[in-house]
């Protein structure tokens, strides 16, 4: 795990090797153990080194070819190296260290490019081909998007980075705050384009990579998630236990490989406790495991984390923070992460992931699991709200409820329900928090559209898979993000074995009525008659799959609790003791941030006596927040037009 950079094309002449290395070292954290530079064939190709395979020097990075005409840079892990590693030698290729990354250049030098279906792991990478035949430069990143690669194109040339802050230092000009950012911050948290707060640097799309000449550059997909949705068959509730099992034991085991201390976080739900179960299997000694949360009650899980450590013996900590700690490390992580947070619970990941650094350097995190067995329950059931909502409109006991959560609203596709059942800020609070002067309208036609294109690449499946499969090429790149910065930050390598894309790929294949199982027949009739908030896990069990492979691992308290998140009492801090925090925060005229927000309209909810009760609205507030200290953090690198 590391921190990459790299400078392609003419956009080198105006760049000097102290301002590169200075570039690069904003990246340290990404990879303490070593730190690699240098110019190559009129490029230049950096590297921050987290050792976690060969931890010698023969892992050093740039990477070059035996001929010295290739060279690597390489961010991630490629979980089965091993076997690679036997097959060409097999064939005649030789190694020289034990690390993937000799794996990885090798793999490329013998297959060509082709060579990244082979790979399984987390990855990307950067190769300047400068062989008479190739002399070209290609730029990967790994299937479902785990690792982050960002660019920034001027003219034919390139900048090319693990972080944004290193283009900033490089790119010498300021940048506009992308508006399209900012609408989809505020509408799903993160930016669901392939975009920055920066307008002009990009995020590479997962699955596909840059193909660099003399001719041009072109952009290519090498996987597509599409290719793996069919449930045309259904094999029996038998065969899809048995193959979930394997799979997931399997993303597990290779994701212990390791040469230095891993663990695991261990939150209580399902996901983490199950990876935990699975890991127990595979080492003799006691996992290190982690948990954190707050003291105000019902802010925590530790009840369910204990009881799972104690199961397996784990050797657990369970951390807990308070409000002037977590204001504090906001800003911080902002900083990190070169963009607001998403979710509160961002701080406290960072904070355990400092703290777990004093044993280990690796973890295995549970991310990724609700997306592809329909973990969301409420939102992934209320298919059925639009399926059935001229009953539910008509009916006396729902009508209420269906305006209360749908605001009077009949949709006329799947599209426009799930967009309003998606966004995070209703229309009416967004248009009040957003400044009045940005046409707003155009460019929420353009976030639209990122969705449209995900229900298109499965239009012949139906509602709820289109549902699932928008969040596992959607809604997982905010978590993915949010996993690497925390962990990153403090020079952790997260894992994430239900991101194998072995594993997404076959939960695709498996009916969804696996995924969210009606308890009974005699409940799934009661659930027509009722919103999905009201049915789900009342009458339906999500994530059955899952949950009943579980079992053989887990008690049902764990398996079978209802489903809690990672909660933050903001609603307490924000109307209570950091109001007067953040009214100066609000009230900074300086602040580019006002160019998007109407500050007037969210001091006024600073004043709204209910925000104390109200976590919806305080957590609107925590976004502006985190909105403007971005913008004093980056206001260098800003323009204020």
């Amino acid at each position: 795990m590391c921190g990459i950079l790299a400078t392609i094309g003419d956009i080198n002449k105006n760049i000097s090797n102290d301002e590169f290395q200075t570039a690069l070292s904003l990246q340290a954290h990404r990879g303490p153990n070593d730190m690699g530079f240098e110019a190559f064939h009129g490029n230049r190709l950096g590297h921050t080194r987290l050792s976690i395979m060969d931890l010698s020097d023969s892992g050093h990075q740039p990477m070059y070819s035996d001929c010295q005409k290739v060279a690597l840079i390489f961010n991630g892990e490629i979980y089965n190296f091993k076997e690679l590693r036997t097959t060409l030698e097999q064939e005649g290729v030789s190694f020289t260290s034990q690390s993937d990354t000799e794996v990885l250049l090798k793999s490329y030098i013998h297959y060509g490019i082709d060579c990244i279906e082979r790979f399984n792991g987390m990855f990307a990478f950067i190769i300047v081909d400068k062989r008479s035949e190739h002399d070209c430069t290609y730029v990967v990143r790994d299937r479902l998007g785990i690792k982050p690669l960002f660019y920034f194109k001027n003219d034919e040339s390139y900048i090319f980075s693990s972080e944004v802050k290193s283009i900033l230092a490089l790119a010498k000009q300021k940048f506009t705050l992308n508006k399209k950012t900012v609408s989809s911050y505020f509408s799903y948290r993160y930016s669901i384009l392939d975009e920055t707060f920066f307008e002009g640097i990009q995020n590479l799309t997962p699955g596909s990579y840059l193909h660099i000449t003399k001719q041009g550059t072109t952009q290519q997909k090498y996987w597509q998630l599409a290719d793996f949705v069919d449930q045309s068959e259904d094999k029996g509730e038998a065969y899809y236990l048995k193959r979930v099992d394997e799979l997931l034991d399997s993303a597990v085991k290779y994701r212990m490989i390791s040469d230095v201390p891993f663990g695991a976080y261990l939150s209580g739900g399902v996901d983490s406790s199950l990876i935990t179960a699975i890991m127990a299997k595979y080492t003799k000694q006691p996992i290190k495991t982690y948990t954190i949360g707050f003291s105000e009650e019902g802010y925590n899980e530790f009840e369910y984390a204990d009881c799972v450590a104690k199961r397996y013996q784990t050797d657990h900590k369970a951390i807990n923070i308070d409000a002037t700690e977590y204001f504090d490390t906001l800003n911080k992580l902002v900083a990190f992460k070169d963009a607001p947070l998403s979710v509160p619970n961002e701080v406290p990941l960072y904070l355990m992931s400092k703290e777990l650094k004093k044993d280990i350097t690796v973890v295995l995190s549970g991310e990724g699991a609700d997306e592809i067995f329909g973990g969301y329950g409420r939102i992934f059931r209320s298919t059925d709200d639009f399926t059935h909502q001229d009953i539910l409109k008509e009916k006396t006991e729902t009508a209420a409820l269906f305006d209360k959560k749908y605001g009077q609203q009949h949709f006329s596709s799947e599209l426009e329900h799930f967009i309003y059942n998606y966004s995070y800020t209703k229309p009416v609070l967004k248009h009040n928090l957003l400044a009045k002067n940005v046409d707003w309208q155009t460019i929420e036609l353009a976030l639209n559209q990122r969705f449209e294109q995900s229900f298109n690449e499965v239009a012949a499946s139906d509602y709820q898979t289109k549902m699932m499969y928008t969040f596992e090429t959607v809604h997982l790149q905010g978590l993915l993000s949010r996993v690497d910065t925390t962990t990153m930050a403090t020079s952790v390598e997260a894992r994430v074995p239900f991101v194998d894309h072995r594993l997404v790929e076959f939960a695709f294949s498996i009916p969804n009525k696996y995924k969210l199982k009606w308890n009974s027949a005699q409940d799934q009739t009661l659930a027509k008659t009722k919103l999905s908030d009201q049915s789900s896990e009342v009458h339906d069990t999500p994530k059955y799959i899952l949950k009943k492979m579980g079992e053989k691992y887990l008690p049902n308290e764990v398996l079978y609790r209802k489903k809690m998140g990672f909660p933050v009492p903001l609603d307490k801090w924000l109307g209570g003791s950091f109001a007067d925090q953040a009214r100066k925060i609000l009230t900074d005229k300086d602040n580019i941030a006002n160019q998007v927000i109407d500050t007037t309209f969210v001091l006024s909810l600073l004043d709204d006596k209910d925000l104390a009760k109200n976590h919806n609205l305080a957590m609107k507030v925590w976004m502006v927040l985190n909105l403007f200290s971005f913008c004093d953090i980056y206001s260098p690198y800003l323009s204020n037009k």
